[in-house]
């Protein structure tokens, strides 16, 4: 396969039905057109079409409009969105020019857009930034767990640090129970609290949105964990047919129980496995508590790129954030 041969443009909206086939063969839960459709007509679907003009693949981002300025980016609650793509080469060294052709074509498609600012995250499984590098891009890894679900139950358990393990059993034993099929609008309140503590205002309508859109059991599940009828913690999981992504959690600090936290998303692990799900995804965090919290079930520390790019007065704005400090 030749970058010649491959090119990025809006998705033809006959190609729809072969961008959702495309997406559950190659493709994950944030790429679908049941996820990108809740965030409207500001998203973006992009395909990538090979000389034929036959869809091989595609990613999607959503346009805002930020100080007046167009900017594309993921939107809430969506670590990624894409490239995803059918791979046909079988030799590694092609497989390799498969994907670069792939993430090249990606890389031109952006960078033509003239956007004041990109800021797009790639998939784990995407491990090629150099096209974007090459163009003068900001191509910087942020982190996820992932657990392999394959695994027992004894095994995953072994897997976590013994002070988690602690905590697990400590809740147990404190008579704290888990709602496995809890509805997600009963995790709005621990959601409220966990916000209000960081001091971040909370979206409402877009939760609202995917709820909505992925009503337990159709393709979530929530825990919640109680003591005596009163909520400590939860977690809101998301799922492909392969995947579970610990999309929100909420916790009632006021409770002094952290060992709530550490059930609840030890029981949302093993319902994933019941599932028949393969991989549970922590989704991902830089801030320091957060990160430990997370490694502390045993994961596998994966890498995830993020590909950015601003307009100067923009990047040297963002540079004055703290969340984006790091990145520029």
């Amino acid at each position: 396969m030749s970058k010649k041969k491959l090119t990025a443009r809006p998705l033809d909206p006959s190609d729809r039905e072969k961008w959702e086939t495309l997406v559950a063969r190659h493709g994950c839960l944030f790429d679908s057109v049941r996820w990108t459709d809740i965030f409207g007509p500001a998203m973006r679907r992009i395909g990538i079409y090979n000389a034929g003009g036959i869809l091989r693949g595609g990613f999607c981002a959503q346009e805002q409009r930020r100080w007046g300025l167009r900017i594309w980016r993921n939107p809430p609650y969506t670590p990624y969105g894409g490239p995803f793509y059918e791979p046909l080469a079988s030799n590694p060294a092609a497989r390799t020019d498969e994907q670069r052709d792939v993430v090249d074509a990606m890389a031109d498609y952006l960078s033509s857009l003239g956007a004041a600012g990109v800021f797009l995250g790639l998939p784990p499984d995407v491990a090629d930034g150099l096209p974007f590098y090459w163009r003068g891009w900001k191509v910087v890894p942020l982190y996820t767990y992932r657990i392999d679900l394959m695994q027992g139950e004894d095994t995953l358990l072994a897997t976590m640090s013994p002070a988690q393990r602690s905590h697990v059993k400590k809740a147990e034993q404190a008579g704290i129970s888990v709602d496995e099929s809890a509805e997600p609008n009963d995790l709005r309140e621990l959601i409220g609290k966990t916000y209000a503590r960081q001091r971040k205002t909370w979206d409402h309508s877009t939760w609202d949105g995917i709820v909505a859109a992925f009503s337990p059991p159709h393709g979530s599940f929530c825990c919640i964990a109680r003591q005596n009828g009163v909520a400590l913690a939860g977690v809101f999981v998301v799922h492909d047919s392969r995947t579970a992504y610990n999309l929100v959690s909420g916790f009632d600090s006021e409770q002094g129980n952290a060992s709530a936290g550490a059930l609840v998303r030890w029981r949302a692990i093993l319902h994933a496995q019941r599932l028949g799900l393969k991989v549970f995804d922590f989704e991902g965090s830089v801030v320091p508590r957060i990160e430990r919290f997370n490694r502390a079930f045993g994961g596998v520390l994966t890498p995830c790129l993020t590909i950015q790019k601003a307009w100067l007065p923009v990047e040297m704005a963002l540079k004055l954030n703290p969340r984006y400090r790091n990145r520029f």
